[in-house]
């Protein structure tokens, strides 16, 4: 009996529910057209991020019906840029949504926390640690990350032997983000691999692949954060799943790491220490839970969201040969010196600079639409009121295809950034998002990839296996470039 009455309270819950909120409309958003069954069910959604191409389904259908769309029952995506500052803004006040709640773990970090108070008080605590003045002085350890990568794939083309540079960029953010964070690279680059080890609390050491683990503990936070209702029942049934243990897995590496950096009491001059510490030497009182939290959000934005700006630009740069060529006498003219040129050489290179822009802006790292929560009286969000309680957001890659802002938006074309209308791109072209949510790595992202790609493109010739390739996007909550194997050898100038 027990049984038959728990499988029709889920019967409802899964058919029957949906059906009756969307014909009662209490909220009034049955006004705003959606794709298919979007309406009615948040399976539209899980579906398509499931495949790994959640964003482009959510482009198509603002493409189709227009700039409001709901995209799951109780979700309006807005496409206008108008939008922007009315959710994200300083000042909106637009909460974010439970969505988040289907990766975090026991203790909030930085980018899950959804109270507003915890999260300001997370970031003034570790505002220091992105300054621009504490990352130029990282520089070396970013420097001789990036001398590393150079000398791997010197030994490919010595050896006449393809490179994943997708691989071999995330095994350097690997590396240079672990030296970053606990003084100690993670040696992916000399290995040629991405296992790394981890660590039980009881003390089992054992070793698992670092981009495979938190790739696959991504999708599963995601899926499930999209139908957060469930989340106390989904959590619990989804628990055995293999991409749950990898959720696992990576707080293990988290763990592993953060222990062996404790024991080392001297250590100082890398972020860890700053997770100790504010810059006025006075002791910040972290518990061991907000460390480990802290310091696993800094490993996953440090190494997959720069992995993918490199990786989307490298491939971008070598299939426009005119770009590549126009980026190379600006290089060339600049008189850069050394294997890797320093920060403040690169740095005043537009260029160099317009060319990342519009990679992050053609291929962004993060394209979809972070959810927030609509406040008590409701809003009026870019012309069209929407009820309290509802969860808004705009959609990221459709945002930086505003063709209104860009002029023939699906084209890869640096110049824009200095012949277009700045105003506009700038009220669109959001990589970081904006306002008091906005990545506060960003400073570190621009510095690696100014200093990484300029190295690249100066000493190197890539070529691709098959003049038609196009590298695929794979969207799990960040948007993950697929493999990209090239040819490779010294640049002959």
């Amino acid at each position: 009996m027990l049984v038959q009455v728990l499988l029709g309270t889920v019967a409802v819950a899964i058919f029957i529910q949906p059906i009756l909120v969307y014909l009662l409309d209490l909220k009034g958003l049955r006004k705003f057209p959606a794709p298919s069954y979007a309406a009615l069910s948040s399976l539209w959604r899980i579906s398509h991020n499931l495949r790994c191409r959640h964003f482009l389904a959510i482009h198509q259908a603002h493409e189709k019906l227009g700039t409001h769309v709901r995209i799951a029952p109780n979700h309006v995506s807005i496409s206008d840029p108008c939008a922007v500052n009315e959710i994200y803004g300083h000042g909106a006040n637009l909460l974010k949504d439970a969505f988040y709640d289907g990766g975090a773990g026991q203790h909030r970090n930085m980018a899950d926390a959804r109270v507003k108070s915890e999260h300001q008080l997370k970031r003034k605590t570790l505002a220091h640690i992105f300054a621009q003045k504490t990352i130029a002085g990282l520089e070396p350890v970013i420097s001789r990350g990036i001398t590393n990568l150079v000398k791997q794939v010197d030994k490919h083309a010595a050896c006449g032997v393809d490179i994943n540079m997708r691989r071999y960029l995330n095994y350097f953010t690997i590396d240079v983000f672990s030296n970053l964070l606990y003084g100690e690279p993670l040696g992916c680059l000399d290995r040629g691999d991405d296992v790394v080890k981890a660590e039980t609390p009881a003390g089992r050491v054992y070793e698992v692949p670092f981009i495979k683990t938190l790739h696959n503990a991504t999708i599963i936070g995601t899926a499930l954060g999209m139908e957060a209702t469930l989340l106390p029942l989904s959590k619990k049934l989804f628990a055995w799943h293999s991409y749950k243990q990898a959720g696992v897995d990576y707080e293990n590496i988290i763990y592993h790491n953060t222990r062996k950096r404790l024991q080392n009491k001297d250590a100082e001059g890398d972020i860890f220490s700053k997770l100790l510490k504010n810059g006025k030497g006075e002791g910040l009182n972290l518990s061991p839970g907000q460390i480990l939290a802290e310091c696993g959000v800094m490993m996953n934005a440090g190494t997959d969201t720069t992995t993918a700006a490199l990786t989307n630009t490298i491939y971008l740069l070598y299939k426009h040969p005119k770009v590549l060529a126009k980026l190379r006498e600006e290089l060339d003219a600049a008189g850069l010196c050394g294997v890797v040129p320093s920060y403040e050489a690169v740095a005043k290179l537009p260029y160099l600079r317009a060319c990342i822009e519009e990679s992050l802006r053609l291929r962004p790292a993060s394209s979809m639409g972070l959810p927030r929560v609509v406040p008590q009286g409701g809003r009026v969000l870019a012309g069209e009121f929407i009820s309290e309680g509802v969860t808004v957001s705009v959609p990221t890659y459709t945002l930086l295809r505003n063709p209104d802002a860009f002029e023939n938006p699906a084209e890869y074309n640096p110049d824009r950034w200095s012949t277009g209308d700045r105003e506009k791109m700038a009220q669109c072209h959001l990589p970081f998002s904006t306002g008091p949510r906005a990545c506060i790595g960003r400073n570190i992202a621009y510095f690696e990839q100014l200093l990484v790609i300029s190295t690249l493109v100066r000493l190197f010739d890539f070529e691709f296996l098959d003049s038609g390739f196009e590298l695929v996007t794979l969207e799990r909550f960040n948007s993950n470039p697929g493999e990209l194997v090239l040819s490779c050898c010294r640049r002959r100038i």
